[in-house]
């Protein structure tokens, strides 16, 4: 692993697990990806890997939405947190750039806050794992630009290399809503299946 993947594997354990949604539910871009995520999944049924799962930030939407929900995280203080909400959901110590499930083992995946805090070679990685688990859907958050940009704490990636890749795996983007104008998305990925449309909703910047 480079250097900034190491330091996100590293990051949330201790304070920083203990204290990582009370800071967070407080940012507006948490409130506009709960909003987002969920008008995604609503209509979604059957089996749901999230992943990096976290503290469960999710959980009470899957039960909400009757899905059968897969957590997986490399930090054992997040999953810990995650299991004293006492919500459904089988909670797995994992990595995402090496799922150990079978192929197309979820109907659905959900990763969100990660693709953005780890290098280009470890977000191909973890996509083409993501691509792989699937069946049907895929959800994320990602960064995007005209070009990959590594910085200490976060990436952005290329948008042309990444779609390219995307559809390299047989998938394609159905969805893709912005947050802000610093490149953040909320991105609905669909299997290949002759329909090449992507629908774009823009959301105005609050700042």
């Amino acid at each position: 692993m480079s250097t900034l993947t190491e330091r996100t594997a590293k990051k949330y354990r201790g304070r920083m697990a203990q204290n990582y949604e009370t800071k967070r539910k407080k940012q507006i871009r948490w409130d506009m990806e709960n909003q987002i995520v969920a008008a995604m999944l609503h209509t979604l049924r059957g089996s749901v890997l999230d992943i990096p799962v976290g503290t469960g930030r999710y959980l009470q939407l899957y039960r909400d939405y009757k899905l059968n929900c897969t957590g997986i995280d490399t930090s054992e203080e997040m999953l810990t947190l995650a299991k004293k909400k006492k919500l459904p959901g089988n909670l797995l110590i994992g990595d995402a750039q090496k799922i150990d499930f079978p192929t197309k083992s979820f109907d659905h995946v959900v990763c969100v806050r990660f693709l953005d805090l780890i290098d280009e070679p470890a977000m191909l990685r973890v996509v083409k794992e993501l691509c792989r688990v699937a069946k049907q859907t895929i959800i994320f958050t990602i960064r995007l630009g005209d070009k990959y940009v590594l910085k200490v704490n976060t990436a952005t990636h290329d948008a042309r290399k990444f779609k390219a890749y995307v559809q390299k795996q047989g998938w394609i983007i159905a969805e893709e809503q912005p947050i802000f104008k610093q490149g953040w998305q909320v991105i609905r990925l669909g299997r290949i299946n002759g329909r090449k449309k992507t629908r774009i909703l823009e959301h105005a910047d609050p700042h």
